[in-house]
């Protein structure tokens, strides 16, 4: 039993010795950290060539040169008739539209042929007095004194019957006038050579308002502008501009106002004055004070460098743009800038087109 105990104590210390011998698990390590170096990202833009053009918008308003609002003299009065339509051109004295005229022609007639009628008396009668005149010359040849007498009576009596007629045309023509008068109320005339822009819409029981516009009339001859600005002087005679108004572009041509009896005023450089356009067209659908507008060019460069606003920076005194180095890193380049229109700069000097600029 004793060898026993001894044989089982030795397999043991052998069995945990053979275990002390295994080699230890090896511990992983983490690979080592590597720091990468971070690569600035830039916002680049290219110069490019183009146009520049430096603008003032300046507000314009519509005067025309003559335009007439007709109106019926009379109210109450029911429309005969209108003889024209918008769009037609019509001559100074031209009847547009009337009034009924219950028997005012009539009374015009009757009166012209009364006073036609009493001046073609007057020339038989003068006629008449020479004939009387010649009678009494052969009847009293030896008698001058009676001759005399008679050729008074004659002359007196004739005198007295012209005196009548002559009132009684001079009384004729008042009333003509006056019929005259009537009737033109009753009627829309056209004062001058012109284009009718307007006409009131009648219906058949319509009645005349003297208060109301019937018709306008304008001067289509000419369709003017004034430009109000302290530019007027950018404003040449002959120089050709484009004004907006109402939507609508139309062309215009500067004028010399002196030319058209126009006032320009008081012109000092700097200080607001009206520059006049005249459209190249007439345009008859504009009305008194219509406003419209110009884009007036101050200043402008043709084909030229064109770099952003954000390309350009200032450092001592000096403009500046920053580019990409050819090791990829950020210089910079002195530049020489001109005119700016909205956000871009007109290169001078410094950089040449299609170069990448860094931009923000």
């Amino acid at each position: 039993m004793k060898h026993l105990k001894r044989l089982l104590c030795f397999a043991l210390s052998v069995l945990l010795t053979a275990c002390s011998l295994l080699p230890k698990e090896e511990i992983r390590r983490n690979a080592p950290l590597l720091v990468e170096t971070e690569t600035e990202q830039f916002n680049l833009s290219y110069v490019t060539r183009g146009d520049l053009s430096l603008t003032q918008r300046v507000s314009c308003t519509y005067i025309p040169i003559q335009k007439i609002q007709l109106s019926f003299g009379v109210s109450g009065e029911y429309i005969d008739e209108i003889y024209v339509q918008a769009g037609d051109v019509v001559k100074k004295g031209q009847v547009l539209g009337q009034l009924r005229m219950d028997g005012v022609d009539d009374v015009i007639r009757d009166l012209n042929f009364n006073i036609d009628s009493l001046k073609l008396s007057i020339e038989h009668l003068f006629m008449d007095k020479n004939l009387a005149i010649e009678r009494q010359k052969i009847l009293y040849a030896a008698d001058p004194a009676k001759l005399q007498e008679a050729v008074d009576d004659i002359t007196e009596s004739y005198a007295l019957t012209e005196k009548d007629y002559r009132d009684r045309i001079y009384l004729y023509e008042m009333e003509l006038q006056e019929a005259y008068e009537l009737k033109r109320k009753r009627q829309l005339i056209s004062p001058i050579d012109g284009t009718v822009t307007y006409v009131r819409k009648y219906t058949e029981s319509s009645v005349s308002d003297e208060k109301e516009r019937s018709a306008t009339v304008v001067d289509a001859s000419m369709s003017l502008f004034s430009a109000s600005s302290d530019r007027w002087d950018l404003f040449k005679p002959g120089d050709s501009h484009i004004i907006t108004c109402n939507k609508t572009d139309y062309e215009a041509i500067v004028i010399d106002p002196a030319e058209y009896g126009i006032d320009p005023g008081v012109r000092e450089i700097g200080k607001r004055a009206n520059a006049y356009l005249i459209l190249v067209v007439p345009a008859l659908e504009l009305e008194d004070n219509d406003k419209g507008s110009i884009e007036l060019v101050l200043d402008s460069r043709k084909d030229v460098l064109i770099v952003h606003e954000d390309a350009i920076s200032s450092a001592n005194g000096e403009s500046i743009a920053y580019v990409l180095g050819e090791d990829g890193m950020k210089t910079y380049k002195k530049v020489k800038v001109g005119l700016k229109v909205g956000k871009y700069y007109e290169v001078v000097e410094g950089l040449k087109e299609g170069e990448e600029v860094i931009v923000g």
